[in-house]
């Protein structure tokens, strides 16, 4: 393929890498390139996050885009059988993009084209990567807490949008009922990390969604992203606890002074307490102290997400399709949803007809997920 850069007209080359196989220089020029650019800070686009996952699942490659040998950019990536691409991580990975450097002009469809894929779904890919535009389908916006003026500044700001006054009477009530609440940023603890995936496990068993926490690989990665503690890529395990016992634990990444919330369960027997946000808003007041002035929420039209957040990025949805006429199918699909769900005679059907859509699709991912445990055993 060829890009302008610098002023001039330069081949480049795509040469593809099973993850496992990532050179140290691929890593410390991938890790160069993200910290050029402040739009690429996420943990999920750092190389550490994609070796996690390549050391579970055999399925991780990274195209490496070069120019004149040199490494210019990073697009990792699934691929199964039939070469379909997806997010490393699959439901695991809250943000998608090429690792590439700015000043490089590419193609969104030569790069999968010479990484050999059919077509690249993406979920939750950053919008400001101009090259994917066309492939978008539909947008969201990924919601941030900003602390980079400090935790005071932030919380008066939002005091009113929050309820920090009734969260304060809500705390002191939960330490008469419960004990003394007592925050802590990093919980070295496995066993709490344990709790947490059994809370949502137990959730998501009530709502009928597949249980990823118990897929081997999955686990191994979220283990994985725990027992991680590098200067510039970590796992951030926080809870807080009410007396002696757990009440609200967050599974979140790090990369340099961005964290990014993952997962987030309480004891439900806490709810009226409020605990999640009660644990938010201690990691926000405590961010700093960690070297981190911003907490990347996700997307997703959650009000405790909307009251917490105070910036926002567009992340799109939509897939990079090479064979004709799939990516029109998509978008039609898509505008149709979107005409079904504004139109008050057909949205009440389409609810039931969608409803029993999830259930046979959350039948299919328990029967994968059984697939994936038994391949494999030793994870």
């Amino acid at each position: 393929m060829e890009r302008v850069a610098f002023g001039h007209e330069i081949a480049m080359k795509v040469t593809v890498i099973p993850g496992r196989r990532l050179a140290s220089e691929h890593v410390e020029a991938w890790a160069a390139l993200q910290a050029a650019d402040p739009a690429l800070s996420s943990p999920f686009l750092s190389p550490e996050f994609t070796l996690a996952v390549a050391a579970a699942r055999d399925d991780v490659y990274v195209g490496v885009l070069e120019d004149g040998g040199a490494p210019v950019g990073f697009f990792p990536h699934q691929r199964d059988r039939l070469a379909i691409g997806r997010p490393v991580g699959g439901c695991l990975n809250n943000l998608q993009g090429v690792i590439v450097d700015r000043r490089v002009h590419w193609d969104a469809q030569q790069v999968v084209r010479e990484c050999g894929l059919i077509a690249w779904a993406f979920s939750r890919l950053l919008a400001s990567q101009t090259p994917f535009e066309r492939f978008h389908v539909a947008r969201d916006a990924s919601m941030f807490i900003d602390l980079s003026h400090g935790y005071a500044l932030y919380a008066a700001e939002k005091s009113r949008v929050i309820g920090l006054d009734r969260l304060a009477r809500k705390a002191r009530k939960f330490e008469r009922d419960a004990g003394e609440l007592r925050f802590e940023l990093q919980a070295a603890d496995a066993g709490v990390l344990e709790t947490l995936m059994r809370w949502k496990a137990e959730r998501h068993a009530l709502s009928g969604y597949a249980d990823v926490y118990a897929v081997p690989w999955a686990r191994h990665v979220i283990q994985q992203m725990h027992a991680t503690q590098g200067a510039r890529f970590g796992g951030v395990l926080s809870a807080l606890y009410a007396g002696d016992e757990v009440a609200a634990v967050h599974m979140g990444l790090r990369a340099r002074d961005l964290w990014h919330s993952w997962f987030i369960a309480y004891a439900s027997r806490f709810a009226r307490y409020s605990p999640g946000l009660l644990l938010y808003v201690k990691m926000a007041e405590h961010a700093a102290s960690a070297g981190l002035s911003r907490i990347e929420l996700g997307g997703g039209d959650y009000g405790y997400k909307r009251a917490l957040m105070n910036q926002s990025i567009a992340v799109a949805e939509g897939a990079v399709d090479r064979l004709p006429g799939i990516g029109a199918v998509r978008k039609w699909g898509h505008a149709g949803a979107d005409a079904i769900r504004q139109s008050p005679l057909l949205r009440p059907p389409a609810r039931t007809l969608l409803r029993a859509c999830r259930r046979v699709k959350h039948a299919v991912l328990h029967a994968h997920f059984d697939y994936e445990r038994r391949q494999h055993p030793r994870l």
